[in-house]
């Protein structure tokens, strides 16, 4: 008999008690502040391209309504996830570089025996820290994700495509321009 066959069976489907403890899907998943400000963010840094292209382009608001709301909403789209991809790879990244343990991690050596008074105080001290690299984070995320966006929405429209229609400038400077944000976000190492 092959050692497969002589441990001892369990149950199908029926998790060991330190899988229970261990939550890894839980370690990627932002806090739901952050979701919420990246879509604020992602709003209100798509109504940048519509005062630019309404006051300097003479696009008005009204006539080019359908197309401004179009585009605002798919570069808002696009604009929050690459803010949270860039803000799960910068938090993993300041997590590795100060050391600081997942909350999984935390929370299965903690299954593993009692609580004692230092225990405590060191899975406090741990929520703590991972609780500032998760707004370090955020910060970074922003920050980055908003100037990349600017700066390649004012290259698009006035030297890539001055030439070109107003409207047509507009849908592809700040579509275009989301579109690389995420591009970037997404392949950050």
């Amino acid at each position: 008999r092959t050692a497969r066959e002589m441990s001892p069976k369990k149950p199908a489907g029926k998790k060991e008690d330190w899988e229970e403890l261990l939550d890894s899907a839980a370690d990627m998943r932002l806090p739901s502040a952050h979701r919420f400000l990246f879509v604020i963010n992602s709003l209100i840094l798509t109504a940048v391209p519509v005062y630019l292209y309404s006051s300097i382009f003479d696009l008005d608001i009204a006539e080019n309504a359908p197309f401004y709301g179009v585009g605002s909403v798919f570069t808002a789209v696009v604009l929050t996830l690459a803010c949270q991809s860039r803000c799960k790879i910068l938090r993993n990244r300041l997590l590795k570089s100060r050391n600081v343990e997942l909350p999984s991690t935390s929370a299965l050596k903690e299954g593993e025996g009692k609580m004692d008074e230092k225990k405590a105080n060191r899975s406090k001290e741990m929520a703590q820290k991972r609780s500032e690299v998760e707004w370090e984070a955020l910060a970074l995320a922003l920050s980055l994700t908003n100037a990349g966006f600017l700066l390649v929405v004012i290259l698009i429209s006035f030297f890539v495509l001055r030439s070109a229609q107003p409207l047509v400038n507009y849908l592809v400077s700040s579509a275009g321009s989301g579109a690389i944000g995420f591009y970037l976000a997404a392949n950050t190492k």
